[in-house]
């Protein structure tokens, strides 16, 4: 039985992985190559890409060979394996984070056009990185395994009250357009709205993806089960 499910577990993993690698090196290209489409909220998503690309494309194959392998790796494989997904998934979620700071900045100026320089947004991805980089290393650690689950059940409900601020703010430029209808601003506000409106909509499909499948990780790290959960799924 145990045999048989790791099995499943490494054919499982295996085809996440090149779906999960290819799917992300599309978006990833389409963005590279396309200049219209490089910036502001698209640059963030292209780290993000970058970023779970790295997950399925290094993280999940040493996996793989850690669960057909179990009982022979050595203890110093097992640290670096730890340590390299949790670099990658905390750069997945620090550049969740970057977006919706994003879009709460072009929220509070919704009928003006927001505009980020190439080289702000690259400044944002690298301190995405660098955070992402001292944040792995460090709850890779026995202390900072102590303070993980704190973190993350912290950063989902920062997230839920954000999206939550996000649509309210919505809601309340959408009742202002009303109160002005027949001005002659209000087409140009009502398009620059639902322009921001969508993007919302996106990265909270996003966010709230992760925040989905992540949860009961989070659960399982209160009660002192995480590392073993996260080796048998």
């Amino acid at each position: 039985m145990m045999e048989a499910k790791l099995i499943v577990l490494a054919v499982v993993n295996s085809l996440l992985s090149a779906f999960g690698s290819f799917m992300n090196l599309v978006v990833a290209f389409v963005i590279v190559n396309n200049r219209n489409l490089q910036k502001g909220l698209n640059l963030l998503i292209l780290s993000l890409c970058v970023a779970d690309f790295m997950n399925c494309a290094i993280s999940q194959p040493i996996y793989v060979y850690a669960v057909l392998n179990l009982g022979e790796t050595s203890l110093t494989f097992m640290k670096t394996f730890t340590m390299v997904a949790v670099i990658t998934l905390h750069a997945s979620t620090m550049n969740l984070l970057a977006m919706t700071i994003h879009r709460m900045r072009a929220l509070s100026r919704p009928f003006s056009y927001l505009f980020l320089s190439r080289q702000q947004v690259v400044i944002a991805v690298t301190l995405v990185w660098v955070m992402s980089v001292l944040v792995g290393v460090f709850f890779a650690t026995d202390t900072g395994k102590l303070v993980a689950a704190y973190f993350h059940l912290a950063m989902t409900l920062a997230w839920i009250a954000g999206y939550v601020g996000l649509f309210c703010l919505v809601k309340r430029h959408r009742a202002k357009i009303v109160a002005l209808e027949g001005s002659p601003t209000t087409q140009l506000q009502t398009a620059s709205l639902e322009y921001e409106s969508e993007s919302v909509k996106t990265s909270a499909i996003l966010v709230a993806s992760s925040l989905i499948c992540f949860f009961p990780d989070i659960v399982l790290d209160f009660m002192g089960r995480a590392d073993e959960s996260r080796m048998d799924w």
